[in-house]
């Protein structure tokens, strides 16, 4: 699914296709600004952003048999929450908007 996927399924909801277009980039930059600051991100039933360091390591080069130290670097990780799990588990998308809501009725109370 791309982007312009996206506009067009929220399109068929009702909303804007042009503001939608700009919230969805809208949505990614505040995503990526966040985890560039290394911020977990949560989207409670949809899942976990978050920036883990992958520990370097010594490698050596194949042709000449240098050894090379690699460093720590960074990796962006992502956990699927329950929700999402489960609506993938049955195969049933519409149950991931409906457990999502039922999520929402709980928070309000």
């Amino acid at each position: 699914m791309t982007k312009s996927d996206i506009v067009a399924a929220l399109d068929e909801l009702g909303y804007d296709p042009e503001t939608a277009d700009e919230a969805i980039d809208d949505v990614f930059q505040v995503i990526g600004e966040a985890l560039s600051r290394r911020e977990k991100v949560i989207l409670r039933g949809f899942g976990a952003f978050e920036v883990k360091t992958s520990k370097g390591w010594v490698s050596r080069d194949i042709r000449t048999g240098e050894r090379r130290k690699i460093d720590d670097y960074p990796k962006i990780t992502f956990r699927p929450g329950e929700q999402l799990r489960s609506a993938v588990k049955a195969g049933d998308p519409s149950r991931l908007l409906m457990l999502n809501r039922e999520c929402q009725r709980q928070w309000r109370r």
